[in-house]
């Protein structure tokens, strides 16, 4: 089914979110209206507005109040700040020194926005008060994803030309530990218990299971080629993973048993997916596909991609409010 489902009428109870998808091919952000128009229907969603970025947009994060989302312009030296609430540019945040932004984080608190420059080796600290940068520190090679502990004490950041994750206290910004990884980790979740990290290896086509506290994966399960994303769907104890050579994404099993990670089934998606983000009422996944300017609406009622919408030219990551 392709084509974007109206929301023109929404009953009082319908639970509303937006998504934003980044567009390398067009240098644009897209928002989007999400919902479900009645309990048990299909998941739609609304183009809003499309917004000029930077420099061949890569990533985006969202603050967890959800009223600023972070555009990292890997073209260039900038990260755009998008006000959520008036759908407009708020600011654009700049720093010589900061050579290709790819991921980002912000703090629970919403006022520390983290980037990781993959050209620079390094991980950015910037005010989201003003946008001034509050430090600087060094990781591996070619950082390429951030993702904060539950307790915000650590942040966990992917190397993209080294085969570990780097461990950061967040009070120091000092690192004190590494993680074991494949070739080129990517994707970065904790499992819905909370007792793993799970990293996507994209020139392994593997994901690893670490143990919390740990430094070694305990579990390391292959799976389709090219795993650039990992995401946790918490109801359904399962974690879904892209395969972007293959054009879908994979299911793995992460209840606890004898088969920890084991790869349950694949459902096909779009050309060359790359970004993916469970919805914000936690019944659908999005996942961009590059190759043909979509996005994907895995309905996670039937286990199928149920809706098929496009979108900017050659879409990238994707962050859900």
């Amino acid at each position: 089914m392709l084509g974007v489902l109206s929301l023109a009428v929404y009953p009082a109870t319908a639970q509303t979110s937006r998504v934003v998808v980044v567009n390398l091919g067009d240098a644009t952000a897209s928002i989007y209206a999400a919902s479900h128009v009645i309990p048990g229907g299909d998941p739609a969603l609304k183009l809003e507005k499309v917004l000029p970025v930077g420099k061949a947009p890569n990533e985006v994060c969202m603050s967890p109040n959800g009223k600023r989302a972070y555009v990292g312009n890997r073209g260039d030296i900038s990260v755009t700040a998008i006000d959520m609430d008036n759908l407009a540019v708020a600011s654009t945040i700049t720093d010589p020194a900061m050579i290709n932004p790819d991921g980002c984080a912000v703090t629970a608190d919403g006022t520390k926005l983290y980037v990781a420059a993959a050209g620079a080796e390094s991980v950015f600290v910037f005010s989201t008060a003003d946008g001034h940068k509050l430090n600087q520190f060094k990781v591996g090679k070619e950082p390429r994803r951030l993702l904060f502990s539950a307790d915000g004490t650590r942040l966990y950041v992917s190397n993209g030309e080294e085969r570990f994750v780097s461990v950061i206290d967040t009070k120091t910004n000092a690192e004190v530990g590494q993680v074991k990884a494949g070739r080129d980790p990517r994707g970065m979740a904790f499992t819905s218990d909370g007792k793993y990290l799970a990293i996507g290896n994209v020139s392994d086509d593997t994901v690893q299971f670490v143990k919390i506290g740990s430094t070694e994966p305990e579990f390391v399960v292959g799976v389709p080629r090219s795993p650039q994303r990992v995401v946790v769907v918490p109801s359904k104890e399962i974690l879904f993973t892209i395969g972007r050579v293959d054009n879908l994404v994979s299911l793995l099993d992460i209840r606890q048993n004898h088969e920890y990670g084991r790869l349950m089934t694949t459902l096909p998606v779009g050309r060359a997916p790359w970004g993916m983000a469970l919805s914000a009422a936690g019944d659908c996944v999005y996942v961009t596909n590059t190759g043909d300017d979509t996005i994907s609406v895995i309905d996670l009622r039937l286990m199928k991609a149920a809706v098929t919408i496009p979108t900017g030219k050659r879409p990238m990551g994707l962050a859900v409010r």
